[in-house]
C-alpha cells in the first residue's frame, strides 16, 4: 500500500471501532456529538476495508447505530461477508438499524429477511454467540 493509501486507510479506520465480546467481534462506527455517523466513512469502510478487516471472524455483530443509510457499495460486501460467515458455520447479526433510510433500504432489498436484525447490541451479541 502506498504512503498516501496507508494514510487514507488509517483515516478511514479511525471511524471504526472493533471490540471482542467473548467469542463475538463487534464492529461499530464512531458517532459525532449528534449521535450520527458520516455516510462517506461508512461507505468507504464497506467498499474497501470491511472484508479484509473482518477476515476470519465468523461470529460478528455489525452495529449500525447512527448510520444514516447504506448504498450498493456497502450492500455487496455485506452479502459477501454473510456468505463467508455462513460457510464457516458462524453468525453475522446486525443491530442499530434505526435510521428511516437505512430501514427502507433493508426492506426494499429484502435484506431485513436475510440478515438477523436485533434491537439491541446485547441481544445481537448473544445471538451471534449462540
Amino acid at each position: 500500500m502506498s504512503m498516501a493509501g496507508s494514510n487514507e486507510h488509517q483515516r478511514m479506520m479511525a471511524h471504526v471501532q472493533a471490540v471482542q465480546d467473548g467469542q463475538v467481534h463487534v464492529v461499530s462506527f464512531v458517532r459525532n456529538e449528534l449521535g450520527q455517523v458520516g455516510f462517506d466513512q461508512v461507505r468507504a469502510y464497506f467498499a474497501s476495508a470491511m472484508l479484509e478487516h473482518t477476515h476470519g471472524w465468523n461470529r460478528l455483530v455489525l452495529d449500525l447505530t447512527g448510520v444514516p443509510a447504506l448504498d450498493s457499495s456497502a450492500l455487496g460486501p455485506l452479502v459477501q461477508k454473510l456468505r463467508e460467515v455462513q460457510e464457516s458455520h458462524g453468525k453475522l447479526v446486525l443491530t442499530g438499524v434505526e435510521a428511516p433510510a437505512l430501514k427502507e433500504i433493508f426492506a426494499l432489498t429484502r435484506f431485513d429477511r436475510v440478515f438477523p436484525i436485533l434491537p439491541t447490541r446485547a441481544l445481537a451479541v448473544a445471538a451471534a454467540a449462540g
